[in-house]
């Protein structure tokens, strides 16, 4: 509600419940389920419930114009129809809440993972308990890739309407013997995103892996939001690499940031 507010947006307040089945004739041993009809019923009375229920909350940090926030019901499957919304309304963000289903395993997507693979703006996924918190202080976590430039470019706009800071970072591994070369590339990024951006902080941290780093940072400068970006891999690549995404949505502390491979702005 707080960001929508700061950018002039409206919210759509989205419900994907699951396809019908298709209901045997009377007199089988079937278990009685709902009718089509009778779930979007139900899911537009909890909508319109949740609706009510925001429109009495005072929110500290919301300024400006209270968005005005719509329901929808839809049937199907979670990541498609969210896709597809999204694509229709030019959304500039999609926001989901947090949970153990977030990111999946090697057998099974997780929610968040899903939509991820199939939309093109940013996916917020927040904690569910978080309420009422202003974004201050963004921090995106790059690996010094070409592909984080753009993002990065969208995260100045970003931060730049919530009047807020952004910090980029590469964290690094505490070796014994300097790695010149990633100290060449990670000093040279740095660079190039200042001129491009002067508005940015750059640092480069030390710590075993990034969720590590950021805890350190979270001590010393409050982090309010953490941006990354999100890249497919092999059900193998993670056996050898962090995975700094499927760590910080387990966590699930910080509101994250999430920009999906096939990211678009939309005009």
């Amino acid at each position: 509600m707080v960001i929508a507010a700061q950018f002039g947006a409206g919210v759509w307040l989205v419900n994907v419940y699951p396809i019908t089945p298709y209901l045997p004739p009377v007199g089988t041993t079937a278990l009685p389920v709902l009718t089509a009809d009778e779930k979007r019923r139900e899911s537009m009375s909890k909508l319109n419930r949740e609706v009510r229920r925001l429109d009495r909350v005072k929110f500290r940090e919301l300024s400006g114009q209270r968005p005005v926030v719509r329901p929808i019901a839809m049937e199907g499957q979670l990541a498609e129809r969210a896709a597809a919304l999204a694509h229709r309304k030019k959304s500039l963000l999609i926001v989901m809440g947090l949970s153990e289903r977030s990111y999946g395993d090697v057998l099974f997507k997780g929610e968040v993972k899903a939509v991820l693979q199939q939309v093109r703006c940013p996916v917020l996924a927040s904690p569910v308990d978080l309420v009422d918190a202003g974004v201050h202080h963004i921090f995106f976590a790059t690996d010094l890739a070409a592909e984080d430039e753009p993002v990065i470019g969208e995260l100045v706009n970003f931060a730049a309407r919530l009047k807020a800071r952004l910090t980029v970072g590469h964290v690094s591994r505490p070796v014994l013997i300097p790695d010149f070369a990633e100290e060449s590339r990670s000093l040279a990024f740095g660079e190039r995103m200042r001129s491009l951006h002067p508005a940015i902080r750059y640092t480069n941290p030390r710590a075993s892996n990034v969720t590590d780093a950021l805890e350190k940072i979270n001590t010393e400068k409050r982090i309010d939001m953490v941006a990354l970006r999100y890249r497919e891999h092999p059900f193998w690549y993670h056996l050898f690499h962090e995975n700094p995404l499927k760590e910080l949505l387990k966590q699930g502390k910080s509101p994250l940031l999430i920009f999906p491979e096939n990211a678009m702005r939309h005009e």
